[in-house]
């Protein structure tokens, strides 16, 4: 007789099966949970550990950078003392240049503060309000002509030709309507001439070239005026040569009368051209009250005659002066050079 097999004893078995299958899944979820925990706790005392690091190196750096910041302190106020010296001399210097004022220490070597000898009569023009010319010496950098420029008045720059020292000079001019030529010329008391200054040696062929290249350079100029040259503008055999060439290139030559023996009003009668020159220099002295009196004085001859020419110069002292001046000027019309010129052709 066959043996049968018994149900329950197939139902125990898949039981214990099912049973480890389920032993096994809970030993490997209890081993996740557990992994999970310790890399959550090794993570924590990880971070945990780097705030604490990271704030302690804020701490020891800030102290550094403490002690780096008073050393460097302590390095600037030595260096400070050791340069007072040095900036009190730069400052000195400083000052001296702005007194080396060429026209005018030329002219008030050749007399030209005390003597009164071939200054000539100034012609009078009857105009609706009088009118006053301001030129600017001596310029030769954009940072002159932007102080000038933001002057509240028109002012005319009388720049240099170019030399290596200020090269720049035509692309200055370049954009400006209103502007002058400085031309460095022969003095009798001034050792520190321009490079292509002309003098009283200059044939005219020379004078005739450096008169081409000035119309190169500034082709829009109409207006010469000299620096230095109380030798070379004393000269009449000189001028004779120089004031009908600058005529043929069409400029008109302004006398900064750096001598009072100026031969510049013979010339003019001359050529037959009404003679133009300054009136007044508003810097002989590099100080405001001094400067506001000549402007003065440039007021009362511009009232008595219809017109005035004052020159000054582009140092830190006149431009002040002269943006501080608007009670002393309300009684002209502050003009370009150019518009003066044509209201006493």
């Amino acid at each position: 007789m066959a043996k049968r097999k018994h149900p329950s004893r197939k139902k125990t078995s898949a039981s214990l099966k099912k049973g480890k299958k389920r032993a096994s899944q809970g030993r490997f979820l209890y081993h996740l949970l557990t992994g999970i925990a310790i890399f959550a706790v090794i993570a924590i005392l990880m971070g945990l550990a780097g705030w604490i690091g990271f704030e302690a190196g804020k701490e020891y750096t800030a102290k550094q950078y403490e002690k780096s910041l008073t050393h460097y302190r302590s390095d600037l106020e030595r260096l400070r003392e050791r340069l007072k010296p040095l900036a009190a001399k730069s400052a000195a210097g400083a000052k001296k240049r702005e007194q080396d004022l060429s026209e005018i220490s030329d002219y008030a070597a050749a007399g030209g503060e005390t003597s009164t000898a071939g200054v000539p009569l100034k012609k009078e023009v009857v105009l609706k309000r009088p009118k006053l010319a301001i030129i600017i010496d001596d310029v030769a950098f954009a940072s002159q002509l932007r102080a000038i420029r933001a002057l509240p008045w028109k002012i005319t720059p009388s720049l240099f030709p170019p030399t290596p020292r200020h090269p720049d000079t035509p692309k200055l001019a370049e954009p400006l309507r209103h502007y002058m030529i400085h031309l460095p010329m022969e003095a009798l008391n001034y050792n520190h001439a321009e490079d292509g200054t002309l003098t009283t040696e200059s044939s005219e062929s020379q004078i005739d070239l450096r008169l081409r290249k000035l119309r190169h350079w500034f082709p829009n100029a109409h207006f010469i005026n000299n620096h230095t040259g109380s030798r070379f503008t004393a000269d009449a055999e000189s001028m004779a040569r120089f004031y009908p060439l600058a005529k043929r290139y069409g400029f008109t030559f302004i006398d900064s009368r750096t001598t009072p023996e100026t031969v510049v009003p013979k010339i003019a009668k001359l050529n037959e051209d009404p003679y133009i020159g300054r009136d007044i220099f508003l810097d002989n002295r590099p100080e405001i009250p001094y400067i506001q009196n000549q402007l003065k004085k440039a007021v009362r001859i511009a009232k008595a005659h219809g017109y005035a020419i004052a020159i000054g110069h582009p140092h830190p002292t006149t431009l002040e002066a002269l943006g501080k001046s608007g009670k002393i000027l309300k009684g002209v019309d502050v003009v370009y050079m150019d518009e003066l010129y044509t209201k006493i052709r």
